[in-house]
């Protein structure tokens, strides 16, 4: 399990003005609260908060300017849209004997022999709600997809875990091999054939029209030698 830790300061001003002022000095407000206990505002140094984000660490070790100590999990990140700066974080303090919520990755590890006929691998979950004492939270869910052939799936009810408990409809998805496309054919040429076909037609609609009409100037002189 991956474990950092991050220095907090207790905020004294609150407010989307103090706010702005704070992420201008690269900081970034946050709140912590733990169960049964006041919720804290809190600062954090926006560095050490991406740092900690990049490791992917689940478990933090926070420490307050007043010098108090506990461990964590990031709830929540809010973040910029436009910037994508972080705009405020949700720090939820945990206790090591109460089992906690939170969501960890999922990776997917080897090459599917379906992949090596032709078809595509699809991921459709990538991370994973999970419950269980904060001690046994995984750094990430590996699944083995190197024996997927064609057409197989994983479904969350195909995995197990010690220790944890996973909270996802045991029926969801979480990857699978897709069949090769095939090859379609252009729908250009067909229009272009059936075009041609009423043409045809036609050319042969009028030619028959025209001997029709000779025929019949040539039966209108006969009649006209015989008087």
């Amino acid at each position: 399990m991956a474990e950092a830790a991050l220095d907090l300061s207790v905020r004294q001003e609150v407010g989307k003005k103090g706010a702005r002022q704070m992420r201008r000095t690269g900081a970034i407000p946050g709140i912590f609260y733990i169960h049964g206990q006041n919720s804290v505002p809190v600062a954090v140094n926006e560095k050490a908060l991406r740092t900690v984000m990049i490791r992917k660490a689940n478990l933090v070790d926070v420490k307050f300017d007043t010098g108090r100590a506990e461990k964590c999990v990031i709830r929540e990140v809010q973040w910029d849209p436009l910037t994508s700066r972080p705009l405020h974080v949700d720090l939820m303090g945990i206790k090591l004997t109460e089992k906690v919520r939170i969501k960890v990755s999922v990776q997917l590890t080897g090459s599917p022999v379906g992949v090596k006929e032709g078809g595509t691998l699809q991921t459709m979950l990538r991370e994973l709600d999970i419950e269980c004492l904060p001690l046994d939270i995984p750094d990430v869910v590996a699944i083995d997809v190197s024996g997927l052939k064609i057409q197989d799936t994983v479904h969350v009810g195909d995995l197990k875990l010690d220790k944890v408990r996973i909270l996802n409809d045991p029926a969801q998805v979480i990857a699978s091999v897709l069949p090769p496309k095939l090859e379609e054919v252009p729908t250009a040429a067909v229009a272009g054939e059936e075009k041609a076909e009423p043409e045809v037609i036609g050319r042969k609609k009028e030619e028959a029209e025209g001997e029709a009409a000779e025929g019949k100037g040539k039966e209108e002189k006969k009649e006209k030698e015989k008087k």
